[in-house]
């Protein structure tokens, strides 16, 4: 069974990173603009390639999302993670996107964590946490509502774009922890169950908070943020709230491995985005987003 959620996780990494190919492959065939405007969403959304991308996405959630009901937290979150290396190989191979010398160690370095962290990942059952927590993981989303209102106030959009990357993360780490904790997949239940409409709001509040952060910062530094919070805050929460450990005995490869993953990713952040263009003008980020 474990062996079999690793591969989902595999499976979820490569998903993920194919569709940001695929979407900078998209964005690169329209004519520029300078933000992410209702026309040039329509267009995209007539590109097979980027309608490609997201049914990549659609599947990797799915694939990671049933990887959950039996794998720690950090697991999958460090396979999500790793998706940035899938992106920057098939950069190479599908972009024409020359890698630096410490890039191709970022990704060799991911391979390494990766393995490691997947020989010490031990069996997990679904999380049993009560009414009460599932509340608690409903307000946290909620909460966040407001946080996003507060910095597109902001003046400084580099500071607003960043805060909002941080919210992004703690978005998708929410909809980490919401997917293992999920009570099941009846409709009945879903429609009961606070952690049903907490990973809702999460997944839509994270992929417009990721989209709004990335047309004030820049993508080396948004992508990076949300890496780093969703990977971080996802498994600590795996670990505070669904008492989600490595094997006996194996805690310090685990970590090692773990931070081997998330240190190989915040490396190859620039491949969370289309790149810039030869002037250093980026391209509009638009949806999905690594």
């Amino acid at each position: 069974m474990v062996n079999a959620a690793l591969l989902a996780v595999a499976a979820s990494a490569l998903c993920s990173g194919g569709a940001a190919v695929l979407q900078a492959s998209a964005v690169a065939r329209l004519p520029r603009t300078s933000a992410v405007s209702g026309h040039f969403v329509i267009r995209l959304a007539r590109s097979p390639r980027y309608l490609a991308a997201l049914a990549l996405v659609a599947l990797g959630f799915g694939l990671s999302f049933l990887a959950l009901r039996t794998l720690p937290l950090f697991v999958v979150q460090a396979g999500r993670a790793s998706s940035l290396a899938v992106t920057a190989v098939l950069s190479v191979l599908a972009l024409r996107v020359r890698l630096r010398r410490v890039e191709i160690g970022a990704v060799l370095v991911i391979g390494v964590g990766l393995v490691v962290v997947g020989l010490t990942a031990g069996g997990q059952e679904p999380a049993d946490v009560g009414s009460v927590g599932r509340l608690l993981l409903l307000a946290a989303v909620l909460v966040l509502v407001p946080a996003v209102a507060a910095a597109l106030r902001l003046g400084a959009p580099q500071r607003a774009g960043l805060i909002l990357a941080v919210i992004a993360g703690t978005c998708f780490g929410l909809l980490a922890l919401g997917a293992r904790i999920l009570r099941g997949f009846d409709p009945g239940v879903l429609l009961t169950d606070p952690a049903a409409w907490a990973m809702a709001g999460a997944g839509t509040l994270g992929l417009l908070s990721g989209a709004l952060a990335l047309q004030r910062a820049s993508v080396v530094t948004v992508t990076a943020t949300m890496v780093a919070t969703e990977t971080i805050l996802g498994s600590a929460l795996g670990m505070l709230v669904c008492g989600d450990r490595p094997s006996p005995g194996l805690a310090l490869p685990a970590a090692i491995g773990f931070a081997l993953v998330l240190a190989g990713a915040l490396s190859l952040a620039r491949f969370g985005a289309p790149p810039a263009a030869a002037d250093g003008t980026e391209e509009p980020a638009t949806l999905p987003i690594a």
